[in-house]
């Protein structure tokens, strides 16, 4: 990701924790929050380009987020040039709760980008920040960063946007792992190599990805930074290798592989060492994913016929049946708050994405009648899941982690296996 050469924080409320809370996510899906984004201003008072795609790049990810009602500018009643010099009453009558203000100086190479968040009924400024950036490659790395904090200061929780999404993007036969913002800007391959390349899985500091690959025929595991530097082959079992999940400190992978007959659950370290076989068991076991603490995986099994999902110590013990119910479980997620479990099942032969409680409680259908639903993955702040959809061709959605407000993300036609970022 390139970098904002500065940030000037002109006033930020300092603990959202305690402040107004705007917007109940449990609420988002029957009450969408109205917020006008007029478009950005220019210290010169001309049009300019840059200013028509920051805002269009705002409004494209406060829709994303599934929370809010952007207001139609053709409504807006106030034409005022000034960030600060605001007639509210004209936001306020056409019913916008917020409103977002920017402008753009630009000088040379050079820009310096303003944005503010105002309650239009109190009149209170909730966000208000200036960036100096020198390349316009950086803009929506503005946008990223202000819609995250518009979306604390409006729900108390800091939004998704300055995360990423690795998939596997091309010809099925030879997909590629792609990295990209959320709301598909910043698009990275991240791979350019002569192979079908697939599943892959961020490191938690996400700087490393790892992935399964068909590089030397058979699938091994490799890891490679984030921005496509240090390609580095894991296993080598001459079997099949798949699956691969960093734990929550970094320091250990967690893997499938078939090395000794059975496709069998096994941990190494990020650099490939083996570290022990966790499952022992005369049928297939697959697909595992950590626990936030690092004390558990959830993976799926074929030990009770059908492949359903099971929990187990990392270690391999303490192993605990999750599912009883569905068929084809596999692809689980565990939600960085640690309350939830995110999976794939088929009915009706489709696959559809599903939620339950971690302890295997409480299942639940978040996608229906749209065709194949797989892969989804929750993002840093437990609230939305991304996830692999055909149901227009094949790309990536995100939605609320209830299964409401289902958004293509633009930008990910032909990709699967979408893995979320922590921050970055």
């Amino acid at each position: 990701m390139k970098k904002i050469l500065l940030m000037i924080f002109l006033i930020l409320i300092p603990f959202f924790a305690h402040a107004k809370i705007y917007i109940l996510i449990e609420e988002a899906s029957t009450r969408k929050f109205p917020i006008a984004v007029p478009e950005f201003l220019t210290t010169s008072g001309k049009e300019s380009p840059y200013t028509k795609e920051l805002t269009k790049l705002v409004i494209k990810n406060l829709e994303l987020a599934g929370l809010f009602k952007v207001l139609d500018e053709h409504a807006f009643l106030d034409q005022s040039s000034s960030v600060s010099e605001i007639d509210f009453s004209k936001w306020t009558a056409i019913e916008a709760l917020a409103l977002v203000k920017g402008i753009v100086d630009q000088s040379g190479s050079k820009s310096t980008i303003e944005i503010r968040l105002y309650d239009t009924q109190t009149q209170q400024m909730l966000v208000g920040k200036q960036y100096s950036l020198k390349q316009k490659e950086d803009y929506p790395d503005v946008v990223h960063h202000f819609v995250d904090d518009l979306m604390e200061a409006l729900t108390g929780t800091k939004g998704p946007f300055t995360s990423k999404i690795a998939t596997a993007c091309g010809k099925s036969n030879l997909r590629q792992i792609n990295s990209f913002a959320v709301d598909g800007t910043q698009r990275t391959a991240v791979t350019r190599l002569k192979a079908n390349n697939i599943s892959p899985n961020w490191s938690p500091e996400g700087s490393l990805i790892v992935f399964t690959s068909f590089l030397k025929y058979y699938p091994e595991i490799y890891s490679i930074g984030a921005d496509g530097s240090g390609l580095k082959q894991l296993t080598n079992s001459k079997s099949t290798s798949i699956t691969p999940a960093f734990s929550p400190d970094g320091n250990t992978i967690a893997y499938a592989t078939s090395r000794s007959g059975d496709t069998e659950l096994y941990l190494m370290t990020k650099n490939g060492r083996l570290i022990n076989r966790i499952t022992s068991i005369a049928n297939i076991d697959v697909s595992p994913a950590w626990s936030p603490d690092g004390g558990r995986l959830v993976f799926a099994s074929e030990r009770a016929g059908n492949l359903h999902l099971f929990s187990s110590a990392a270690d391999g013990s303490s192993t605990t049946r999750l599912t009883y119910t569905g068929y084809q479980n596999d692809q689980p997620d565990w939600s960085p708050d640690g309350k939830k479990i995110v999976f794939t099942s088929r009915d009706r032969g489709a696959f559809d994405v599903f939620m339950m409680n971690a302890d295997g409680s409480m299942i639940q259908r978040i996608t229906r009648d749209e065709g194949n639903n797989e892969s989804p993955s929750w993002a840093p702040d437990s609230r939305y899941i991304v996830f692999s959809s055909a149901r227009a061709g094949t790309g990536i959605y995100m939605m609320l982690a209830d299964g409401n407000s289902q958004s293509l993300i633009p930008n990910t036609g032909g990709c699967i296996n979408p893995d979320w970022s922590p921050r970055l």
